[in-house]
């Protein structure tokens, strides 16, 4: 008989949720889809857009049995899950997980909502997705690309719009079967964070404390320095194609490092993030009272 997954993180996407993919894969009893990012409750269901430029990212499992062979590996695990920002965004598609699955454990990870959106903008910029330079400028498009149904890839200001997200996932799942985590905790306080995560989906907490080895920094954002890693970025996902056939994990891990390493930093400015933040200001209030957190860090408009 086939598993199917008990938890899910739906993301928000540039939260970090490919380190706590790494982290779940980790523990001896999670398993998670090998591939992160499956994209089942959405290309199974209402589809998911890519109308904007740029190669879109592996689209291929668009039914049930295709997801299900995903969990051909499971093993006897408790916890069986998979990690898909792209379940974050669309209305309908926690309606679509629980018909499927029934009222499993979903977790969600938030971040900084102005440090977020930037950090999305700048890897559509990095993948050569995004033709806009302008942070502001793409931001003000971005009713008329989801007018002409680019997808929310483009959705940067859309998608740090937490509380709506927030409420439709509660009450579809009911609030004791969802959990919520900062990503700034996450960094800086990655073991409690982790154990908080293991004892939500059924496992072994203390195995989070095999988990202090420092983290390897996962899809950075920043600016190219050079016309080469340019040229890698731009093309990242025809390259992840073919690596992901004939190199094997450490070997692609150790290309991308080196490709990390060519980045520059990028930094929003003050203008940008008081622009971002004011906009946001009545969303973060209700993620306030949603969640019982204090997100006067998050709600300021100068750093």
């Amino acid at each position: 008989m086939s598993s199917l997954p008990n938890f899910i993180c739906v993301g928000a996407p540039k939260t970090g949720t490919t380190a706590l993919h790494e982290d779940m894969t980790a523990h001896p009893d999670v398993f998670v889809t090998p591939v992160k990012e499956t994209h089942f409750f959405r290309l199974a269901f209402d589809g998911l857009p890519w109308n904007g430029p740029g190669t879109p990212p592996p689209m291929e499992i668009d039914s049930l049995d295709k997801y299900k062979a995903l969990f051909a590996g499971v093993r006897g695990e408790q916890a069986i899950g998979e990690i898909c920002p792209s379940y974050f965004a669309d209305p309908r598609t926690p309606g679509h997980i629980h018909a499927t699955l029934g009222t499993v454990k979903i977790i969600i990870m938030l971040r900084d909502p102005a440090a977020r959106a930037f950090s999305q903008f700048l890897h559509a910029r990095l993948i050569g997705c995004e033709p806009e330079p302008s942070f502001l400028k793409a931001i003000a498009l971005e009713p008329e690309r989801e007018a002409a149904q680019w997808g929310e890839f483009w959705s940067y200001l859309g998608q740090s719009h937490y509380a709506p997200v927030l409420e439709r996932y509660f009450a579809t799942f009911g609030r004791d079967n969802v959990l919520v985590i900062r990503h700034d905790h996450y960094l800086r306080d990655r073991e409690n964070s982790l154990r908080e995560v293991y004892q939500f989906v059924g496992v072994d907490p203390d195995f989070a404390r095999q988990q202090l080895a420092p983290k390897r920094t996962v899809n950075i954002s920043g600016v190219p320095s050079n016309p080469l890693a340019a040229f890698a970025f731009r093309h990242i996902e025809q390259m992840a194609k073919i690596g992901r056939v004939l190199a094997p994990t450490g070997l692609r891990r150790k290309i991308r490092a080196i490709l990390d390493r060519s980045l520059t930093k990028a930094t929003l400015t003050a203008e940008e993030r008081e622009s971002i933040i004011t906009r946001l200001s009545d969303d973060l209030a209700r993620v306030e009272e949603l969640t019982g957190w204090d997100l006067r860090d998050w709600k300021a408009t100068t750093r």
